[in-house]
């Protein structure tokens, strides 16, 4: 049988480990598909649609920190997937797409569904390459999977001319070393650590790209032997044991004004693994710059990303994970006593927004259910969050152990929770998945049930049912209240929905029937789904609608439906 590129191609994947990949098929690269039949080693998960698919692949990444990979065909296939190489980006994460492209002949003539993807992708993608000639297929994916790992992870784009899958291919599949990673030089680490000596009140602030092995292990064993606490980045509640002394928070878009206040008293912000966004940095106010610039070490394996907002004490240009090794590695120099200190973080932290359900209004259903929920979390649970308002209840109510993980959007994509629940579980069959998802979210990307259901995979998926698009009804109604404006929707019975795929179908109406009931829903044997009913009036957890709006504002005729 012919040698062919579609043949190199999967045998390079195999060569590097993949073992599973996520596609929607498409006709422009079927000799991929086949070449897949005989290589059992690689699961084939075929996806409902292609921005699903590309979700699960970027959900895979994050829970092994090796590259998801995807397959999407040409034209709409790639424009759907469009959102997974955005969160990629974002998160930084390591992904590599395989496009269908038109064939060889036909490129530049406008041809069915072709797009110029380096145009399209340019400012996304770390690179996009193009498998143009059979004898560099081994080259060209090995070099993929390289760079999405090297430096700061993230989306890798090949394209696949239609043509060039099925021709002979004469050179074996290729196999590349270890992907380059920045790491610390000794100046750096002796000038970091005589800082962090120095200094009263420190903390430490990690990010998103420490997502290798070994990292959480690595996070804990600086911070106790450097008494350093730790604070996380939006949608990295996972990444430090929310039960150490340690813990800080989250920084996400609710800081608690205890937890705010604590982090601009700190004498010294050390800053593994995040770019310091909008999000992490509060609008740009922390580290604080003015009057008095607020000591900063950035560590990121990107330099231009260091020193781009904030003065900084000391850059280190490295992964998180080689830095905090290296710093282990040290003789540690004697440090202040800082019990103080950290009595200061415990204060705050028991300060911080946190969940007391005797306290919850019965009206608060959703917050009873999460709280249910959380009695039943598995020691080892896998979390995967969707984006909006009823978020805001899971990050208050659990609390992540060292050995749970949390998979999540930071960049807020709606459709992550259903397609993250279907990776966890095909990665770990075993461990207990659950998702939480609003009512929007849900129905964007919801028909991955599906596929769960094909494959028998017991995720939990838990939807919280205002009959809104939430986070944006609150904006709303700050701004223009009472005027409700394409922010209302009509919903199918999730419960009906759920068996009608084959999954099992719950409800819950009142928060009396949450202990009970989560029960019943946690103990199906199969996938299921979990409608919760919520009144709007909840928009988020401890705030309602009536809080938001603007006590001046006139009143306006409510426009929403009753039913909503």
């Amino acid at each position: 049988m012919t040698y062919r590129v579609a043949d190199a191609l999967t045998d390079t994947l195999l060569h590097h480990g993949v073992d599973r990949v996520f596609s929607v098929p498409g006709e422009s690269f079927l000799p991929v598909l086949d070449a897949l039949l005989d290589r059992p080693q690689i699961d084939l998960v075929t996806c409902r649609h292609e921005g699903s698919a590309a979700l699960a692949a970027v959900a895979d990444a994050r829970l092994t920190g090796r590259p998801g990979v995807l397959f999407v065909s040409r034209g709409p296939g790639m424009s759907n997937a469009s959102i997974g190489v955005h969160v990629a980006q974002q998160d930084a994460l390591p992904l590599v797409v395989f496009v269908g492209q038109v064939d060889r002949p036909n490129l530049g003539r406008g041809a069915f569904q072709e797009v110029d993807y380096a145009r399209m992708f340019g400012g996304v993608a770390k690179w996009v390459g193009s498998l143009a000639h059979a004898d560099h297929a081994g080259e060209v994916v090995a070099r993929a999977l390289a760079l999405a790992q090297a430096g700061t992870p993230g989306p890798v784009l090949v394209v696949l001319p239609e043509d060039v899958l099925a021709e002979p291919c004469a050179t074996p599949a290729r196999k590349l070393g270890a992907p380059a990673h920045a790491a610390p030089v000794a100046k750096e680490l002796s000038e970091v650590a005589a800082f962090i000596a120095a200094s009263q009140r420190p903390v430490t602030v990690v990010g998103g790209e420490c997502r290798n092995t070994g990292f959480r292990d690595a996070l804990l064993t600086f911070s106790e032997a450097w008494q350093m606490p730790v604070a996380v980045t939006n949608k990295n509640q996972d990444l430090f044991a929310n039960d150490h002394p340690h813990w800080l928070g989250h920084l996400g878009f609710f800081v608690s004004p205890s937890v705010a206040a604590l982090l601009q008293h700190a004498d010294l912000v050390l800053a593994v693994g995040t770019r310091l966004g909008d999000v992490t940095s509060q609008g740009y106010t922390f580290p604080a710059q003015q009057p008095t610039p607020q000591a900063l070490i950035h560590v990121y394996p990107d330099a231009n990303a260091i020193g781009r907002h904030f003065l900084t004490l000391q850059a280190v240009v490295s992964t998180g994970h080689a830095f905090l090794r290296a710093m282990n590695a040290l003789p540690r120099p004697p440090l202040p006593a800082r019990s103080d200190w950290l009595a200061e973080v415990a204060q705050a932290r028991e300060g911080a927004h946190g969940w007391d359900a005797a306290r919850t209004p019965e009206a608060d259903v959703f917050g009873h259910v999460v709280q249910a929920l959380s009695q039943h979390l598995a020691h080892d649970a896998i979390v995967a969050l969707d984006a909006g308002n009823f978020s805001t209840w899971v990050h208050r109510v659990l609390r992540f152990r060292r050995t749970q993980r949390l998979l999540s959007a930071a960049c807020g994509a709606m459709g992550m929770g259903v397609p993250a629940a279907l990776a966890a579980s095909l990665r770990y069959p075993h461990r207990q998945v659950l998702a939480f998802c609003g009512d929007g979210g849900f129905l964007m990307t919801g028909n991955e049930l599906a596929t769960a259901v094909g494959r028998q995979l017991p995720l939990k998926i838990v939807v919280a049912n205002n009959g809104a698009y939430g986070t944006i009804r609150s904006y709303q109604e700050r701004q223009f209240p009472h005027r409700v404006s394409g922010t209302a929707l009509h919903n199918p019975d999730f419960a009906v929905l759920a068996r009608a795929y084959g999954a099992g179908g719950f409800r819950i109406g009142s928060s009396s029937e949450a202990c009970e009931e989560v029960a019943r829903f946690l103990a199906h044997p199969g996938p299921a789904v979990l409608d919760v009913a919520c009144d709007i009036e909840q928009i988020m957890a401890a705030t309602t609608l009536s809080a938001l709006r603007p006590r001046t504002a006139a009143v306006h005729v409510e426009m929403e439906p009753a039913s909503a």
